[in-house]
């Protein structure tokens, strides 16, 4: 499991970094092509490992995977309570973000349109 490991947090660091540069698709398309393509060269070296370890230990079949299609589902299956985090949230908006936009305000940093 040691190698399948490495191999996802690879393609991870690979995907999250051209992903979640602002901008970089368009200021470097080939660049960040590239490293999409490494991330997924490594998420199918880590497939193949994982394949491997289950062959392994005899298990031949279809890994079940949870049913992750809404955020409701996907948060109930890792254990978040998604109504408690919904309403700190809206009690976040409600109580501290009117604080830093009266605060902006005072400080001369608020554009209204």
């Amino acid at each position: 499991m040691k190698s399948a490991l490495q191999s996802i947090r690879k393609s991870q660091w690979r995907w999250d970094f051209a992903v979640a540069s602002h901008g970089a698709s368009f200021h470097a398309p080939q660049e960040v092509t590239r490293i999409l393509g490494q991330s997924l060269g490594y998420a199918q070296e880590a497939r193949l490992a994982i394949a491997k370890v289950l062959a392994r230990h005899g298990f031949s079949g279809d890994v079940p995977m949870p049913d992750i299609s809404t955020k409701e589902k996907a948060w109930a299956y890792i254990g978040v309570d998604g109504k408690k985090l919904q309403a700190d949230k809206a009690e976040f908006m409600k109580t501290v973000v009117p604080k830093w936009v009266q605060s902006a305000k005072a400080q001369g940093k608020l554009i209204e349109l």
